[in-house]
């Protein structure tokens, strides 16, 4: 436990806003930069001209319910494939699509202004994806989905729109 989560028994309630501000929320040129980096992830993770084609992307854990803590945090993006067609082809093709994706995202990231805040790692289930600043970092389990809620739901409309979807998807 760091210095700020320790000392959080000791501190009166009405100043739990601003111990939290203080000693356990990320810095907030930290997390600026962090979220302009999953932004570009799912930027480029959603571009029509790649392949296997991620009709959307749901951001969860630490950093979908925007609980992220100083340091080290959590995070999942579940990735939507146009290549599943039924729910049994999650589990039989997640694997090669998964490896297949993993590869494109991290040549597409390394050419784009990310290339020293950012590495993946294989994993059995698919692969890691880690974006750091100098105070902060966050790991993202990175998983496949047959998207049960048909494909107009990322497909159409502004990228905002898309956006409002998966917000409504993690809050299920």
């Amino acid at each position: 436990m760091g210095n700020g989560e320790s000392q959080l028994s000791s501190v009166p309630a009405q100043k739990l806003g601003w111990f939290i501000q203080e000693y356990l929320k990320p810095y907030e040129e930290c997390q600026t930069l962090i979220d302009e980096m999953v932004n570009t992830i799912c930027d480029v993770l959603q571009e029509p001209e790649q392949f296997p084609l991620v009709q959307g992307v749901a951001i969860g854990g630490s950093y979908g319910r925007k609980t992220v803590l100083r340091g080290n945090s959590d995070g999942t993006l579940v990735l939507f494939f146009s290549d599943l067609k039924q729910f049994q082809d999650q589990k039989r093709s997640q694997r090669d699509i998964l490896d297949k994706t993993g590869d494109k995202l991290k040549f597409c990231l390394f050419t784009k202004w990310m290339e020293n805040n950012f590495e993946i790692q294989k994993s059995l289930d698919g692969f890691t994806i880690q974006v750091f600043t100098k105070n902060q970092r966050i790991s993202f389990e990175v998983l496949a989905a047959f998207n049960a809620l048909s494909k107009h739901c990322w497909v159409s409309g502004e990228k905002s729109q898309r956006r409002g979807c998966q917000t409504a998807l993690c809050n299920l």
